[in-house]
């Protein structure tokens, strides 16, 4: 065992008052040498692990064991990382809270009375107090962003289809990815390369200055506060801000993007329940969080839209909106846009967050803008920014579908940007 592998079971075990694993750390190694070699890396505990319980977070799946891994863990692995850890979540990954009934709620390591977000909350929390240096998440409607922005530290969504969808408990399968969560952008260019099955690629040599487009719609529901921070951030940064004007994509975005996860649940879902010989109604009883209980409890109810509507929202619609987003970052590197409405909440402020003196949704607030990425299908990083009154912050960069690697050179040279004027 290494050096950094004890160092880092330690640090978990010291960390269980946050409640960032679902179990005592672990320790399974995959092959020596590699681009990981001996790094020691979490997996969210909605992500297969061979032989061990594939479990959601939740009672309900707890007897659920997986035969193989997943083929993001399986690259890990062959890549030398050491898994320690299984990381707890909101309850089978449908919130982003990560509090969770059952393993309880997950921390913020930089403020320990407020939340870590979610639905990757154990991800996030364990690679921000630097018990870890990376580990994975997964993302539908910012699960993997926003606790990586709570905590400070860099999460990664991917253009959708990047990575092997398999070996994961889905929400939906056309939102849906494995997020590489780490300290840094160069640790996330390691994991990228790794799970996407590539050899890593080196910077291209810096060319023009970096231009990140800026579209007011983006920044739409965010603390005046957040908004003038974040501004402040990005006119010290030797970048050119291109303001951009744009239908509302929050709002278009917004409006299509339950109806298709709640499909995509459905089905997903009703080929493990059949297995099971469970119903949704069966199946609600047994999960732990009333608000998971209450989604699946829903969709027994019968709230998941029509086949046609689905079709249409998933079809013409969404590719509107693709469409939309593409156009805007035809002139500029990258959308640059706060990654949360306001820092952190309180543990247990689970419901409503304050924003310019109201009381809003905290569901709602949160995941507008990570929704754009999720439901266009185009890559998008968070970075940590800085603190506000405490808590950490982030900007959020989305960048072109497919060019996966250039945003990342963009995230690198953004991130040393904002280190030097820390």
């Amino acid at each position: 065992m290494s050096d950094a592998v004890t160092k880092a079971q330690k640090n978990l075990s010291d960390l269980q008052p946050l409640n960032p694993l679902v179990r005592e750390p672990i320790e399974i190694k995959g092959r020596d040498g590699g681009l990981l070699k001996d790094v020691p890396v979490v997996v969210k505990a909605n992500i297969a692990i061979k032989d061990l319980p594939l479990c959601g977070a939740s009672p309900a799946m707890a007897d659920h064991v997986a035969d193989q891994s997943a083929t993001t863990v399986r690259r890990l692995l062959d890549a030398g990382a050491v898994i320690v850890g299984q990381a707890n979540l909101h309850e089978l990954a449908f919130g982003i809270t990560s509090h969770n009934a059952h393993h309880g709620p997950v921390g913020n390591p930089a403020a320990p009375g407020h939340m870590a977000g979610g639905s990757s909350g154990g991800t996030a929390a364990a690679i921000a107090s630097r018990a870890v240096p990376m580990g994975l998440g997964t993302d539908t409607g910012g699960s993997g962003r926003l606790p990586a922005a709570m905590c400070g530290c860099v999460g990664f969504r991917p253009t959708h289809g990047r990575y092997p969808p398999d070996g994961v408990l889905t929400l939906s399968d056309s939102f849906d990815t494995v997020t590489p969560m780490a300290l840094s952008v160069d640790d996330i260019r390691r994991m990228d390369a790794v799970l996407a099955g590539q050899a890593p690629s080196a910077d291209p040599p810096p060319s023009e200055r970096v231009r990140l487009g800026l579209v007011d719609s983006l920044w739409s529901g965010v603390d005046d506060g957040m908004a003038e921070i974040c501004k402040a951030r990005l006119a010290r940064l030797p970048v050119e801000i291109v303001p951009l004007e744009a239908p509302d994509l929050v709002e278009a975005c917004t409006e299509i993007a339950m109806g298709i996860v709640l499909f995509e649940t459905q089905l997903f879902w009703s080929g493990i329940l059949n297995d099971r010989g469970q119903t949704f109604a069966e199946f609600a009883k047994d999960i732990a969080s009333p608000d998971v209980a209450g989604v699946f409890q829903a969709l027994a109810d019968g709230a998941a839209p029509p086949r046609a509507a689905y079709e249409d929202m998933v079809g013409p619609k969404r590719q509107v909106l693709r469409n939309a987003l593409s156009a805007l970052l035809k002139d500029v590197d990258a959308l640059v846009m706060p990654s949360l409405p306001a820092p952190a909440p309180p543990i247990d402020q689970i419901e409503n967050i304050r924003i310019n003196g109201n009381d809003v949704d905290l569901f709602s607030a949160m995941t507008r803008r990570a929704l754009v990425a999720s439901v266009t299908g185009h890559p998008s990083i968070t970075l940590p920014a800085g603190n506000l009154d405490g808590l950490p912050y982030g900007l959020e960069l989305t960048g072109h579908a497919g060019e996966d690697t250039a945003l990342l050179s963009i995230a690198a040279r953004v991130e040393e940007m904002l280190r030097d004027i820390q």
